[in-house]
Formats: C-alpha cells, structure tokens, sequence
C-alpha cells in the first residue's frame, strides 16, 4: 500500500509467463492473463491511478480501432440466431480487450524487457518441441507430434521463435552460438511436423531479410542479386508446375485391355477413369475386393471397412499401401506384406517408403497425392487440402446469399450447414467444418463492411504508432497473415492469444527506440 510492491516487475513476469504458456496449457495460460489483470488493477488502486489507466487506454484512437475487432463481434450478436455459439466466440476474444487495455494504459517496456518475455516465449516453444518429440511415439504422424496445441498453432510458434532468436543474435559470441542452434532446432522440428505452411513462411522471412539486405548495396550488386531474388521463386513455381504436370501425365494410365484373373480364379477390377498413383503405381488397377478382403481378414482384426489409426477406411490405406510396394491387391499381394507393413497400415501409413522419407517430403507427397484424388474423385473426405478447397467452396456460396453484412457472429456453422445441404456436398457429416480462412469467416460472418472494418483494426494502429517500422513485428505480422489464409487463427483460446499478445506488445508495449530507431525516451501511459 506504500509503493513498495514490485508491480512492474511482475507486469513484465505475467507477459512473460503469457508467452511462456502460449505453447503448453490454455488453463495456464488464462491464469497468467488473469495475474496481469490483476497487477495492473492493483497498482492502479495503490497509486490512485485506476481512473487514469482506463482513461488512457479508452481515449487512445489506436487502442479503441484494436479494440473495434472485438466490439465487431459483439455487434454482429445483434443479427445471429445461435446467440451460445456467438458468445463463446467473443469469450475466446477476451484476449483482445485484456492486452489491448492493460498494454494500451500501461508505459512502454523498456528494450530489455521486451527482450526478456520474447526469448522466454520463444524458449519455450523449442522446451515444448522437446517434449513432443520424447513423448511422441516413434511412427507419430505430424499431427500427435504436437502433444500440447494444434500442430498449426506450434508450427507458428515455432517460425515466430525462429525469428526472435534470428532478431537478438550479436550479443556475445556464446549466446549467438546457443541461437543458432535453437533456430536450426526450429527448423528441424518444423521438418518434423511435415508443415508446408511453416517451411513457407521461413522461405518467404529469409527472401524478405535478403531483399531489404540489400538496399544499401551499389546500384549494380543490389539489381544482379535483388533481380535473382525475382527469379528464383519464379523459377521453383515453373518446376513445382512442370512436376505437377508430369505426375498428372504419368497418372494417365490406360486401363489394361486384357482381362486378368488372380491366381485364384477372381476378376480383377480396374476403375476407369481414377488415375491415382502411388510411388508410380496405379492404385485402382488390379484390384480384387473379395481376395483382399478374406486375406486381410487372416492378417488383421481391425475391419477392411473400419478406420485406421487416421481416420481413413483401412481398405483405402491398404491399397494404397501394397500400391507403393508395386503388389496387386489380392491375396498374394496381402500376405506378401510383413508383420511390420500390417501394423503400419492399422495406423494409417499408406505407403511403404513413408519411413525413408524425409517428413516434409513425405506431407509434400501427400498433398499431392490429395489434389490428384479430388481432381479425379471429386472426394475430398478425411484430406485437410482437399477439404479447405470444399470449404471454401461452400464460403463463397454463402457470401454471395448475404454480401453486405453477412450471417453475425454465431451463425457461421449454421449457416454452413444449410449451404452443404443445398450444394449436396460430397463431404460426410464428421468434415463438414467452416472456412478454415480467417478472412472469408470474418466475410461471412460480417460481410464486406465488417471484413474491411476487421482489418482496419488490424493496420491503423500499427501504422499510427509506428509499428510497420520494426521488423520484428512486420515478421510477426506475416506471419499471423499468412496463417489466416488457410485457418481460423482467432477461433481458438491459443489463437486468440497469439494475436491479441504479440499485436499489443510490438503495437501498444515495444520500445519506441525499437520501432522508430530513435535514441530511447521516457515511456509514456497511452503509448502514443
């Protein structure tokens, strides 16, 4: 009560301890929230400056347009139906007003605390991969390595890290050693996780860093090198293109003309027109269902017709599976695999190599093998590529019914629901989810007005305060960016979290020195 509690160093330990739960536990996580509402309360009340804090924070233009983000949800309650489904939406949006009141009322971090909560939390996504990889069992697909949050939350946890370890490298030789290795753990973890997203994101901060590198070259050196930049992601599109174009080609496999029977006396089948491949082998040619079926019966208790350990019907994996090996799909195929290739295609491993093969290799394949099957199937069921293109198909369908201000806040689902209907989906029911693209949810949800207004609330502040300058938050920003394209990145608790923290530290809480590369000057309250 006299000023002698530590209430600034327990503001900087509860961000701290905010980004330190980021990768871990949300019940942890809503605790360190609470702890810092607390502290910033309770110093308010001691220095009689309650009213002042949220006068600062309520009459700051650039905190009440952050803030708009979340008074958008609550405003589109107004126009929905399924009033639970909207509410628990703008529960999960109490980060927002959390940090964007208590960072946009308090004065700024002084450089080392802001270094301080930025490698704590980036120390603890790698202690957290740690974790995943000494619990993960030894065939974990990408998506059980991630043992504590969604694999695409960590996998952006894991490029922010990256870049904050990248940001604070020339601090004695012995740290940027330790650096280093952490970012090439990162790295290596991402590989792990099979994240084309993540590797994206590395490739593009890294063309980015050596774009801006060199602007202070001569004229000649900067055109050569900035002019091979250009070319280099143009020339990998052509190959990713040409290599496209060439399984497609090889797909075309003609249906063999002669029929054929297996050794014991069945026809085979082949399916006109599926021209899926695996490791360069038709899938749907030479097939012969009532051999599979008895063979598997003697090698397996799990159900031909059941799901595997990935939720796929194990008869498609097993195809899939004696297809990689160049086998028919017969009985003299199914007791040809080993004991080992039976309990892989149990879990879900649909091709023999998958073991050899480098894990991001391995994802890149499967994403191929996806947009192959839904090119020629038209299925996209239990494939999380293939089933973003459904749903943004259905999105599209749903704007276009409700343009201007969109279906509100809760009825998003609902209203995917009945557009499914209506479209007669190929989807079974367990995958009929919404966008998975922030911006098309927030298009639906609020139409054109509300989506243009969402990210007005996102730049503004950020442009008013100078934050486009500082490039840890330009990276930051590309990558919650990009993670909208292909996720409903806020419409989760750990989401919610990364953008309402990391926005609010770099906007409303970064040293102006650090943005602005001014000499440093004395904080101030509104951080204006």
């Amino acid at each position: 009560m006299h000023g002698r509690f530590p209430f600034r160093q327990v503001h900087v330990l509860a961000l701290s301890l905010c980004a330190i739960m980021l990768p871990w536990s949300t019940a942890f996580l809503s605790i360190a929230q609470m702890l810092l509402a607390a502290n910033w309360l309770a110093e308010g009340i001691v220095q009689r400056d309650l009213g002042g804090r949220f006068k600062r924070a309520f009459t700051s233009a650039p905190v009440l347009v952050f803030l708009g983000f979340l008074g958008l949800h609550l405003l589109g309650l107004l126009w929905t139906t399924d009033s639970a489904w909207g509410f628990d939406l703008v529960r999960i949006l109490a980060p927002v007003l959390v940090f964007g009141v208590i960072l946009g009322g308090s004065p700024r971090l002084r450089p080392g605390e802001l270094r301080t909560i930025l490698l704590w939390g980036a120390v603890s996504v790698v202690v957290s991969s740690f974790a995943c990889v000494l619990m993960a069992a030894p065939d974990a697909d990408y998506r059980s390595l991630s043992r504590f949050i969604s694999h695409i939350r960590m996998a952006l946890l894991l490029v922010l890290a990256a870049v904050v370890f990248r940001s604070y490298l020339n601090n004695g030789h012995a740290q940027r050693q330790i650096m280093l290795l952490l970012v090439v753990w990162t790295w290596y973890f991402l590989g792990r996780l099979g994240s084309v997203q993540g590797a994206a994101l590395i490739l593009l901060l890294l063309w980015l860093e050596l774009w801006f590198a060199l602007r202070n070259r001569k004229a000649a050196l900067r055109y050569t090198f900035r002019t091979t930049l250009l070319l280099v992601p143009l020339a990998a599109l052509v190959w990713a293109w040409m290599h496209w174009t060439r399984i497609s080609d090889a797909a075309m496999v003609a249906t063999p003309t002669t029929v054929e029977y297996t050794a014991g006396g069945e026809r085979y089948l082949h399916v006109e027109g599926n021209t899926q491949l695996e490791n360069g082998t038709p899938v749907w040619q030479y097939v012969a269902w009532g051999e599979l079926r008895r063979s598997w019966a003697r090698r397996s208790k799990l159900d031909i017709d059941s799901l595997d350990g990935r939720g796929h019907v194990v008869k498609g994996t097993l195809a899939r599976y004696l297809s990689s090996l160049g086998l028919r799909k017969d009985s003299a195929g199914v007791m040809a695999l080993s004991d080992a290739d039976v309990q892989r295609v149990e879990q879900g491993v649909t091709s023999a190599h998958a073991a050899r093969t480098n894990r991001f290799v391995a994802r890149l394949q499967e994403v191929l093998f996806e947009l192959q099957r839904y090119r020629t199937t038209g299925d996209a069921n239990g494939h999380s590529i293939t089933q973003r293109l459904e749903y943004w198909r259905t999105g599209m369908a749903i704007v276009r019914d409700h343009p201007l201000l969109g279906v509100g806040t809760g009825d998003t689902q609902r209203a995917f629901d009945a557009k499914y209907e209506e479209l007669h989906t190929s989807l079974l029911p367990q995958w009929r989810h919404r966008a998975h693209n922030q911006y098309l949810t927030l298009l639906i949800s609020f139409g054109a007005v509300g989506l243009l207004f969402a990210l007005f609330s996102w730049w503004w502040p950020a442009w008013k305060l100078g934050a486009w300058r500082d490039p840890l938050f330009v990276a930051w920003a590309i990558i919650f960016g990009i993670s909208c394209l292909t996720d409903d990145t806020i419409e989760t608790q750990a989401g919610a979290t990364f953008f309402a923290l990391y926005y609010a530290l770099f906007v409303f809480a970064a040293p102006r020195a650090e943005i602005s590369g001014r000499a440093p000057t004395t904080p101030t309250p509104d951080g204006g």
